[in-house]
């Protein structure tokens, strides 16, 4: 838990409202720390492909959380209902989401759990982790149990941050941040229960041997090989910086003292602050892909440009192998410095739609002087397209060299065309198909016949003499590679298209020896191509193809 004022006290920033494309709030009753899933256990079928939003909202004056469902895919919401308890106050902090997959106890599969930390404004009295169920999507609920109480006061020590797992034992787990642990300032642990109703220890997720460091704000993942991953915040002596873990059976995470490793890309970029994590599918790949969020992005401790706009994905799907980043769907405006703050880009998580084709994105950030909840869907999988001018001079040739690149972790296949027109050229491809390798990239070669074109200057002559000339290509080879790169969003693949038919040769004047003028033509082209997956992903570059003669 981050050492800020909650409540009412929240509104101490302004800001102007994000202006990314497409996203929009939630509400406007002030809405933060969102959490988010897509219904897919629930008996009555009708009901899957639902998507229910939670946020915190004081708006009134107490706490409550505020549930959103949306029916067409995170294209809008509407208020559903709200978990409402009079111990919450104005202390109510940091929940977490949750469908049931199974039945637990009582409580059938499809069951949403909503948990939250209760009793930040008490002082004198023990936090709780205090958790609620609904059996109709999140309309009505009811409390269920308290998955932690403290043993000392809120003043010595809080509990915060709850996320929930169901373990490879089938127990339902309940991970959360504890400051009353004798002899460290925060750790994470972890409980366990069979009905809902009982909960029993099992050990710690993350704890330091430096008593000053604060493992917190845990977020759990179930992988596709059925193990668990985890990542959380380090703050004391590491900044609030990103780790990661794995788990077997998502109980066990190495021995005690062993704090994860590090989240940084290959530059040593890495978020401070909040992070969020989750397992996205994608397709043609088993393992699919782990994206991860933060609040700052930082390197070195400074401010990084893509600050509040962007995502770090795994493509192994497991943590290994690095991180890359590509542009987050939902962009919040944020403040200079890496202190952060408890709305903007606080804890924003993503929920992964269409097979991993896209996600729903949920980000908060001030609005005059209130935080709100904004949401956006956008593609997490694409192909983008980029490559330099092309240069013909005589029988020697500069530039032709273009990525094709495939945006996330994409596993595809892509067809490529081509097609002249308007030019005396006729294109072709060495293959009309390409499919990303193991290191995810491919080529292909495009390559350029020969027709002749006369000027249409012939009759004129210039000072210099002068006559036609006459143009040709002559075995002019561009090569395209295919190359998997982080970036995001949907671009359009079927062909390089050549257009126009400039004029070459001298102007008028008089006679005498003659000397010709180098002409250069350019024609406008257009390179397109398409993924045999999902037609929708495409993407084009235009370029020039200059001719000196």
């Amino acid at each position: 838990m981050k050492v800020f004022s909650m409540g009412l006290g929240l509104a101490l920033l302004t800001a102007a409202a994000p202006a990314f494309a497409g996203q929009a709030p939630i509400s406007s009753h002030g809405e933060m720390y969102p959490r988010a899933v897509l219904i897919t256990h629930n008996a009555d079928t009708t009901r899957n492909g639902d998507i229910v939003v939670s946020a915190t909202s004081f708006d009134g004056g107490a706490g409550h959380e505020d549930l959103f469902i949306s029916h067409d895919q995170g294209k809008s919401f509407s208020p559903l209902g709200s978990v409402t308890d009079s111990a919450f106050g104005t202390g109510l902090c940091c929940g977490g989401l949750f469908e049931l997959p199974k039945a637990i106890g009582a409580l059938p599969a499809g069951t949403l759990l909503w948990a939250g930390s209760v009793g930040g404004n008490t002082p004198t009295q023990p936090m709780q982790i205090r958790i609620y169920s609904s059996t109709n999507e999140g309309a009505t609920w009811t409390y269920l149990s308290n998955c932690a109480t403290a043993t000392v006061p809120q003043s010595s020590g809080g509990l915060w941050e709850p996320d929930f797992a169901i373990a490879g034992d089938g127990r339902l787990m309940c991970y959360y941040s504890d400051e009353t642990r004798p002899g460290h300032s925060q750790i994470l642990t972890e409980v366990a229960t069979s009905d809902g109703l009982n909960w029993t220890p099992v050990g710690d997720l993350a704890i330091s041997a430096t008593a000053s460091d604060r493992p917190g704000m845990a977020n759990i993942v179930t992988l596709a090989s059925g193990s668990y991953a985890a990542s959380y915040e380090i703050c004391g002596t590491l900044n609030c910086a990103t780790y990661f873990k794995t788990s077997a059976d998502g109980i066990n995470w190495g021995a005690a003292g062993t704090l994860g490793t590090p989240v940084a890309l290959s530059n040593g970029e890495t978020f401070w602050h909040t992070p969020t994590l989750v397992w996205a599918p994608v397709p043609g790949q088993a393992h699919g892909q782990l994206l991860l969020q933060g609040q700052i992005l930082t390197l070195n401790g400074v401010v990084q440009s893509g600050n509040g706009a962007t995502l770090f994905y795994n493509s192994a799907g497991d943590g290994t192998g690095g991180w890359q980043s590509f542009a987050s769907p939902t962009s919040v405006s944020m403040p200079s410095g890496t202190a952060g703050n408890p709305c903007q880009n606080y804890s924003s998580p993503l929920l992964p739609l269409g097979n991993g084709r896209t996600a729903l994105s949920l980000a908060s950030d001030y609005v005059g002087t209130s935080c709100e909840t904004f949401f956006n869907v956008a593609p997490l999988s694409g192909v983008g397209l980029s490559g330099g001018n092309v240069s013909l001079s005589g029988s020697t040739q500069t530039g032709g060299d273009f990525t094709v690149t495939a945006l996330g972790s994409l596993g595809d296949t892509f067809n490529l065309s081509v097609t002249a027109t308007g030019a005396p050229a006729t294109l072709s491809l060495s293959q009309s198909q390409v499919t990303l390798n193991a290191d995810g990239t491919a080529s292909v070669h495009v390559g350029v016949t020969s027709t002749a074109m006369a000027s249409n200057s012939s009759t004129k002559k210039g000072p210099f003499g002068g006559g036609g000339v006459a143009l040709a290509f002559a075995g002019l080879g561009l090569a395209f590679a295919v190359r998997r790169k982080p970036v995001v969003g949907a671009l359009a693949a079927t062909a390089v298209v050549l257009t126009g038919c400039g004029g070459g040769g001298g102007g008028g004047g008089g006679g005498g020896s003659a000397a010709v003028v180098p002409q250069v033509t350019s024609y406008a082209a257009t390179l397109h191509a398409v993924s045999t997956s999902d037609p929708t992903i495409t993407a084009d570059q235009a370029f020039t193809i200059s001719i000196t003669s």
